[in-house]
């Protein structure tokens, strides 16, 4: 480690049952401690997280249920945790818009402090978007090597748009040259997916929500458990589609 410490540095990294930050609950956590006199401590930790793993998950990390049926839940390991993160800075990648955000959230769950306006944040993610610019202009620049004069205007912007897209297919071989099969190249189409905005989607052939407080619960135990989040729903901007789906159940 390169960096001058004052105090204690964790690189940490999660794996979760989801992307939200607010909602989604720990499965893997990752971390080496570095201290200013140079030594270091990796630390990690397979947890359950109290409720299902939903498949797409499971997909990406590689954790399962069963995988997380005997191992600890958050909370038994507070003690561990409290002496990791007390006085500490933190490190990762993508760790100020995720992995903090859902730490702290957990960490309130089981009565740990994490005060994250004091804690010093090194994110890498945030480095290379500082270095590595990902604005029209910088593409221009990279995949037709030429400066874009006239940045912001619409005409010159929609040109220089194609002349990227052009530089690209001809630098990645895999990028595919039919707009059908460049769509799904941008846009993966998940197979669990009820609608085109991703809020329903099958979970062990069941429509679940998959947003908010309630995600990962059924529609069928909502209906049941809590039909007037669904009723919220109903009255809410929702698709059609969804909406649908929802009347069907609380008939």
């Amino acid at each position: 480690m390169k960096l001058t410490l004052t105090r204690p540095l964790v690189f940490f990294d999660l794996e979760t049952t989801g992307v939200d930050p607010y909602n989604d609950r720990i499965v893997q956590l990752a971390a080496i401690k570095y201290f200013p006199d140079g030594q270091k401590t990796t630390h990690e930790w397979i947890v359950n997280p109290g409720m299902p793993i939903p498949k797409g998950a499971s997909d990406i990390h590689g954790i399962t249920d069963d995988m997380v049926q005997d191992k600890p839940l958050l909370g038994d390991l507070t003690k561990d945790l409290a002496t990791l993160f007390d006085g500490v800075d933190l490190g990762g990648y993508n760790v100020k818009n995720f992995d903090i955000p859902l730490l702290a959230v957990e960490f309130e769950r089981i009565g740990l402090p994490l005060d994250t306006e004091q804690i010093k944040i090194v994110d890498a993610m945030k480095i290379f978007q500082i270095k590595e610019p990902r604005t029209l202009t910088a593409a221009y620049k990279k995949f037709c090597g030429k400066e874009l004069t006239d940045a912001h205007d619409a005409m010159a912007d929609i040109v220089a748009s194609v002349e990227v897209l052009e530089g690209q297919m001809a630098q990645y071989d895999d990028v595919p040259s039919t707009v059908t099969d460049l769509h799904d190249f941008c846009f993966p189409h998940d197979p669990d997916a009820f609608d085109a905005e991703g809020k329903l989607r099958f979970v062990d052939g069941a429509l679940t929500i998959n947003f908010g407080k309630n995600k990962g619960k059924s529609l069928q135990f909502l209906s049941t458990n809590d039909p007037g989040y669904l009723e919220w729903i109903l009255k809410s901007n929702f698709s059609d589609k969804v909406k649908e789906a929802l009347r069907d159940v609380l008939k």
